[in-house]
């Protein structure tokens, strides 16, 4: 039977440059009977995050794709499944973050109709955790860049807090596909020594093959800019969003221009060196301070505690760090 890793993220941590290394190693990796299907990628995405994985098979599950016809929205799985069984590999690799990224996933019944389109194969899921006050802030800045949030990072917190509780996330997965198919890596830097292909190539039985794949080391992808260049944009998206929405259509035309502008700014070194001189009376680099990352993380303990004794066989308890 193939056996397939999904690769469920989460957000920001390391997911592109892992689907990045994954996307360009297919060869490769099908020699080694892994198969990183092309069904499900959308190659001509002009956002980064969608050209080398399979979020297009969580769009169609949310409706995105064929918003005016409900049975081509399964097409995509379809041909998934095409591919699959017209290759035969012993593995299959698929990877998409939207699995965690959109509420409709944290629904039960959202999970078994995944299942029930993979039923014929063995199905091991992967998922990397990031200690929650870093994912915050790294992914309010993305949030942020890409003119989808004009709040404060506690404002965003309090609309997307299922999204922070791992340990839910965690059990409605392995309430699906079974506790034992559930496969936990902690996204921290003692971990991802070098690259985190390096760490999936481990989960998936394949690291003594590494001298196989080719990987830039050095590229850094979606990398977040400085908290005042944060700021900056911030403020250019509250106005946005509050003086020119009443005097400008804002459809998506508009919105592609306008992410592409924020994106000019954010990228722009002679911008971005003028506002990092910026006094930090004004505007400071500071998302977080220490004592709210602190605070912020305490309510976590416990619910980490869990998922390090259930799901990485932790006695301690110990998911990231220091809370205190």
């Amino acid at each position: 039977m193939t056996t397939i890793y999904l690769h469920i993220g989460m957000p920001k941590t390391g997911t592109t440059c892992l689907q990045k290394a994954l996307f360009n190693n297919k060869e490769k990796l099908l020699e080694n009977s892994y198969l990183y299907p092309g069904s499900g990628i959308k190659y001509n995405a002009k956002e980064i995050v969608n050209r080398y994985c399979h979020n297009t098979l969580a769009h169609y599950l949310m409706g995105f794709e064929n918003k005016d016809n409900a049975l081509l929205q399964f097409t995509v799985w379809e041909e998934l499944k095409r591919e699959i069984d017209s290759i035969n590999p012993k593995n299959v690799i698929i990877s998409a973050e939207a699995f965690t990224s959109f509420e409709i996933f944290y629904q039960p019944e959202t999970l078994a109709k995944i299942k029930n389109f993979l039923k014929k194969y063995e199905i091991k899921i992967v998922i990397y955790l990031r200690k929650q006050d870093e994912f915050l802030e790294s992914s309010y800045c993305y949030m942020v860049k890409l003119g989808a949030c004009s709040v404060g990072i506690k404002e965003l917190f309090n609309e997307y807090q299922y999204i922070f509780n791992y340990y839910q996330i965690l059990d409605n997965w392995a309430d699906i596909f079974g506790y034992e198919n559930i496969i936990v890596r902690r996204f921290e830097k003692s971990n991802m020594k070098t690259h985190i292909f390096d760490d999936f190539l481990g989960v998936i039985n394949q690291f003594d093959n590494k001298s196989d794949y080719q990987i830039n080391y050095a590229a850094k992808i979606n990398v977040s800019p400085s908290g005042k260049t944060i700021k900056m944009l911030l403020l250019i998206n509250k106005f946005n969003e509050t003086i020119l929405a009443r005097f400008i259509k804002l459809d998506d035309n508009y919105w592609s221009k306008y992410q592409d502008f924020l994106d000019f700014l954010s990228n722009n070194k002679t911008i971005n060196k003028f506002v990092s001189k910026l006094p930090n009376f004004l505007v400071d680099n500071v998302l977080l301070s220490s004592e709210e990352k602190q605070d912020f993380m305490r309510q976590f303990k416990e619910l980490n505690s869990q998922v390090a004794n259930k799901y990485l066989d932790q006695k301690d308890g110990i998911l990231f760090g220091d809370y205190s």
